[in-house]
């Protein structure tokens, strides 16, 4: 498992597709900026408060959308650079592989989160006045982390269950984004523990000044839940000839219909 995690990482290299999620991260801590500011107008920006934004950013726009694309994509380019039948003659089974990416892809969304933190540090210096601290700005790593790492946990099944058929990791992504954006109008009610993506909201003591309670016992058992499917879903995982065959009946499919 240690080599394929580190194999993963240095395919990483090659790929552009982590400028996505780099790009989604700068377009939250901006949106967060103008969301700000326009909210406040000449009163004075706190960093706690652009600090919240970021996350409410991050979990209903960027990192569902993000973890979900760059995930499926990594998986997908096993079947589209033809090294999937290499790798699993080892031999690594394909389920083997798939956690080895899914440790990959967990490790890259701290990495992002921390890339987050930064931007929301800079960004914060420069847009807000009063209220910055160490207490407050390790507050708000913390918080971004623990948020993300749960958004990365509620779209683990996504990822799983399309990353097991070639090419359709695209539509995953576009589940996960109206997934994260329903998240919007779940946060901040009673349902926000019960909801995976903003289960992290209660985890992460999220405060928007809206007084809100949070059970973060039922946040855990809601994670858990979301961990158990993915786990189910891996034990489900056709074995490589399968993952094969159905590949090729798509791409047989598929020249048939451009010859009619």
């Amino acid at each position: 498992m240690f080599d394929i995690i580190t194999t993963e990482f240095q395919k990483i290299k090659r790929y552009n597709i982590l400028w996505v999620g780099i790009v989604a991260i700068i377009f939250s801590a901006l949106l967060a900026v103008f969301q700000i500011i326009s909210s406040h107008g000449n009163e004075p920006l706190t960093y706690e408060s652009f600090a919240n934004g970021v996350i409410w950013n991050n979990f209903s726009l960027a990192f569902p959308f993000g973890i979900t694309l760059i995930g499926g994509y990594l998986i997908n380019r096993e079947y589209t650079d033809q090294t999937l039948k290499n790798i699993l003659t080892v031999p690594v089974s394909f389920r083997k592989l798939l956690v080895g990416k899914l440790i990959v892809i967990g490790g890259l969304t701290v990495l992002l989160s921390f890339f987050s933190f930064l931007c929301t540090v800079i960004l914060g210096l420069i847009f807000c006045h009063i209220n910055i601290s160490v207490t407050i700005v390790v507050k708000s790593l913390f918080q971004l982390l623990i948020v993300n790492l749960c958004c990365y946990v509620a779209v683990l099944p996504i990822i799983v269950y399309f990353g097991c058929k070639q090419n359709t990791f695209l539509a995953g992504v576009g589940i996960a984004f109206v997934y994260s954006f329903c998240g919007v109008f779940v946060a901040g009610r009673n349902l926000t523990d019960f909801y995976p993506i903003t289960a992290g909201l209660g985890l992460a003591r999220y405060n928007n000044g809206g007084g809100i309670v949070y059970q973060p016992l039922i946040g855990v058992m809601t994670l858990i839940v979301i961990l158990i499917v993915t786990a189910i879903l891996l034990a489900l995982t056709p074995n490589y000839d399968k993952v094969m065959t159905i590949s090729k009946k798509k791409v047989v499919k598929r020249k048939k219909s451009s010859h009619k």
